[in-house]
């Protein structure tokens, strides 16, 4: 892995790094004391007594490991354990003392250990004290040994932990505490990285499907979502809206191109030819799983086709779980399987029915809905007949992996529309997606990853036109101009829209009549048109 998907990781599991430091932090907080105190900081001491050994002759060394036996074992213990008042076997008490030999230096260092320093000092003095005492006099197998003390017992505190010392500073403690679970968050962060699969960011889809990415769609906010209103018939100037709008250009552009036989869904760019599609061009919208996001891609784009002034037909294909209407505000009532199940009982152009978005229209899922699996397999004379009935109709069908239904559809359509929400399709159903789309000689025009993680533009990109403009400037405390209906004199009004036209000049040159009307008088010139022509 590289550092780039390190801070890849990183940035989308920082809330499991910053968890795991603050938990760390706030336990080393709770459960250690303000301050270290010294008995904890060195909880045992040792202290060291030091005797020169002397009265050796050339003909009779003294042997400094018999003067060290008489220190361990016989009287000297006795005498010392009386001396500190200990009541128990002076051999046990020996044994916490440690005679080690110099012969080099010739001397003898006794030394004891023990929690209290004081403690230690006295067992070890007693000790060298009874030491000298004893070898004040001649001893067998020593010489004329002589001890003299050249140094008493000191306690000193012990090193712990190999020099390691435990800040005193709470604070110091627990900063050192929130470090380490930083690196234990980055850890962890790792490890849901290998083991969640889930695709979230453009690069995983486009690597897992092999397929363009044509919109990213940002997240929705909860009140748009819980209201489920079409975004770009409420609010068309949001980057939301332009994104639906950037599809739709997609749409537009490979709707009648179809793929060579030798196309796989991960070989998007294998060589196309053009095949020439007659009447409305019939693009169908699914995704791999339910709730991705599919029936609300289907009514945003519905609105931005209506926007060019193209008349659109939705038809609500997933007869498994129809909810279409639902964003159109359209009633249920009879639809395709009703006209499926018997053609000759209503005609197609009655179920059409009028939405709440000028210029679309919509054929509901219908009533009967027992047997979703065989009405789906004989939509093709229904789907030719649409044809002649709009500019663009868009399909809403089931998802690819939860019903087969959109198989019996795919072949008759012009180009496929995938719709993935962030995270939530794993590699492997992508890769599943990608195999069974490979597999028909439909043209796919991309993905439209909807939910997606990004920052939102503040100017340019999404969202810039003037009433987001309107927007930036009241939230910087500048107050809102107030509406004037007063014009200047160069103002030219746009063209009326398409509902907005009368019924003859929508249907001959629209949005612009072929002949004027001989009523009408022709505008003065501007004053701009004026100054320009009196300069010529």
């Amino acid at each position: 892995m590289t550092l780039r998907d390190y801070l890849t990781i990183a940035r989308r599991r920082w809330p499991v790094i910053i968890a795991c430091a603050v938990v760390a932090a706030a336990v080393t907080w709770v459960i250690t004391p303000a301050q270290s105190s010294a008995a904890k900081a060195a909880p045992s001491y040792t202290a060291t007594a030091t005797l020169l050994v002397g009265g050796g002759t050339a003909e009779q060394s003294v042997s400094l490991d018999r003067v060290a036996l008489y220190v361990k074992t016989g009287e000297i213990p006795t005498r010392a354990a009386a001396t500190l008042g200990y009541e128990g076997n002076p051999a046990v008490l020996a044994s916490q003392v440690a005679v080690v030999s110099d012969p080099a230096a010739g001397a003898l260092t006794i030394s004891a250990s023990s929690a209290d320093g004081e403690q230690a000092a006295a067992t070890a003095n007693a000790f060298a004290d009874e030491a000298v005492t004893y070898f004040s006099k001649t001893r067998p197998g020593t010489g004329r040994a002589k001890l003299t003390m050249l140094q008493e017992a000191t306690p000193i505190p012990d090193a712990i932990g190999g020099g390691f010392v435990v800040p005193p500073s709470r604070a110091l403690r627990t900063a050192l505490a929130a470090l380490v679970g930083l690196l234990l968050g980055f850890a962890l962060a790792l490890v849901l990285q290998r083991v969640d699969s889930r695709l979230s960011t453009r690069d995983e889809v486009h690597a897992a499907l092999g397929l363009p990415i044509i919109a990213e769609v940002p997240k929705l906010r909860q009140a748009q979502r819980r209201n489920g209103e079409i975004t770009v018939a409420a609010d068309p100037l949001s980057h939301y809206s332009d994104a639906y709008r950037a599809a739709r250009t997609a749409l537009m552009h490979t709707v009648s191109r179809q793929s060579s036989s030798e196309y796989t869904a991960r070989r998007a760019a294998s060589p196309e030819r053009r095949v020439e599609a007659s009447g409305a061009r019939l693009i169908l919208v699914t995704s791999a799983n339910a709730a991705e996001g599919k029936t609300t891609t289907v009514a945003n784009l519905a609105a931005s086709f209506a926007e060019t002034g193209q008349r659109v037909l939705v038809l609500d294909a997933d007869l498994r779980s129809p909810d279409t209407h639902n964003l159109f505000d359209v009633p249920q009532g009879a639809g395709i399987s009703d006209y499926i199940s018997d053609p000759g009982d209503v005609t197609l152009e009655a179920l059409v029915r009028p939405t709440s978005v000028p210029g679309v229209r919509i054929i509901t899922a219908g009533t009967r809905l027992a047997h979703p699996a065989s009405l789906a397999s004989r939509m093709g004379h229904l789907l030719a007949e649409v044809r002649g009935m709009a500019d663009v109709v868009i399909i809403d069908s089931a998802p690819l992996l939860a019903a087969s239904d959109v198989f019996d559809v795919l072949p008759i359509v012009d180009t496929v529309l995938l719709v993935v929400r962030s995270g939530r399709l794993t590699d492997v159903a992508a890769r599943r997606v990608a195999e069974l789309l490979g597999r028909f000689q439909v043209p796919i025009s991309g993905v439209v990853l909807v939910g997606a993680r990004g920052r939102r533009a503040d100017g340019y990109g999404y969202g810039y036109g003037y009433g987001h403009g309107e927007k930036k400037k009241r939230k910087r405390g500048r107050p809102a101009r107030v509406a004037d209906d007063r014009q200047p004199e160069d103002f030219i009004a746009p063209p009326p829209t398409r509902a907005e036209q009368p019924v003859d000049l929508v249907e001959d040159g629209w949005p612009f009549p072929s002949q004027p009307d001989a009523g009408h008088e022709e505008a003065p010139p501007s004053r701009r048109a004026r100054r320009t022509s009196s300069s010529a």
